[in-house]
C-alpha cells in the first residue's frame, strides 16, 4: 500500500516525509481506528482514508514536533474514522457494538438503555454537524488537554480556543434541550 501512496507524490522530499510518517505512525493510527470500529478491515479502510487526506496536506504538515504531530494524526484518524463510520451506517450496515457485561442485579431498565443510546447517537450526530473548528477543540478538551495545549495544536490563541470550546458545548446543550 505504501507504494500506492508514494506514487501519488511528486517530489522526493514529499516521498521521504510520507514514508517516515507511514512507517512510524501507521500502528498507532490503526489502533485508534480499531478502538472505534472494532473491525480490522474497516479500520484499515478508515486509516487508508486518513492517509489520503495526509497526501493532500503533505506540504503544509508540520513534522518538526513529534508530540504535536502524533496528537494531530490521532485526531485526524479519529475524525476520519468517525466520518467513515457514519457513511458506513448510512449504507444500512451496522457495526456490532460490544456487549456490556451487565450484572443480573444491576441490570438497567430497557427504557434507560434506549435513552442512553439515543443520547449517544444524538451527541454523535451533533458533533458530526458541528463545524470542524469547534469539534476539534471540544474533542481535545474532553481528552483532557489544557487550554494552552489546545491553542497550540489548533494554531490559535488561548482565548480563541476557550471560545471554540464554549460554542461547541452550547451547540451540544442546544441539541439536547431540543
Amino acid at each position: 500500500m505504501l507504494t500506492f501512496y508514494l506514487a501519488a507524490l511528486e517530489t522526493e522530499a514529499q516521498k521521504r516525509t510520507f514514508e517516515s510518517l507511514y512507517t512510524t505512525y501507521y500502528p498507532m493510527m490503526l489502533k485508534t481506528a480499531m478502538s472505534i470500529l472494532k473491525d480490522q478491515a474497516l479500520a484499515e479502510d478508515a486509516v487508508h482514508e486518513t492517509f489520503l487526506q495526509i497526501l493532500r496536506e503533505i506540504d503544509t504538515l508540520r513534522i518538526d514536533n513529534p508530540y504535536r504531530l502524533k496528537a494531530y494524526l490521532y485526531l485526524l484518524t479519529r475524525e476520519r474514522t468517525i466520518d467513515f463510520l457514519r457513511r458506513w451506517k448510512r449504507q444500512k450496515e451496522e457495526v456490532p457494538l460490544p456487549e456490556e457485561p451487565w450484572a443480573e442485579d444491576d441490570a438497567p431498565e430497557p427504557e434507560e438503555i434506549v435513552l442512553t443510546r439515543m443520547q449517544l447517537e444524538q451527541a454523535i450526530r451533533t458533533l458530526g454537524d458541528m463545524p470542524e473548528i469547534y469539534r476539534r477543540a471540544l474533542t481535545l478538551r474532553v481528552k483532557g488537554y489544557a487550554i494552552k495545549e489546545i491553542a497550540a495544536m489548533l494554531h490559535c490563541s488561548e482565548s480563541n480556543a476557550k471560545v471554540r470550546i464554549l460554542r461547541a458545548r452550547r451547540m451540544l446543550l442546544k441539541a439536547f434541550s431540543e
